[in-house]
């Protein structure tokens, strides 16, 4: 799905970012990839994939953590 209409990038796109970077900025997703905020309505959505990516890390270290 499209995020950002005015630097056209996907949902899956911004994904890749964040499995890619340990915990980044906002600002840090727009610059990987290649662009910056223009009008501002994507990030809501951005950060609700950020805030998605980082609840399944999370989960994901407290499984790996009681697979000893």
């Amino acid at each position: 799905m499209v995020v950002c209409s005015c630097n056209v990038f996907s949902d899956t796109q911004v994904r890749a970012v964040l499995t890619s970077a340990e915990a980044p900025r906002m600002s840090q997703v727009y610059a990987s990839l290649g662009c910056a905020a223009q009008c501002g309505r994507c990030a809501p959505t951005i950060k609700s994939i950020m805030d998605e990516c980082r609840q399944c890390r999370l989960a994901d270290g407290a499984r790996g953590s009681f697979a000893r």
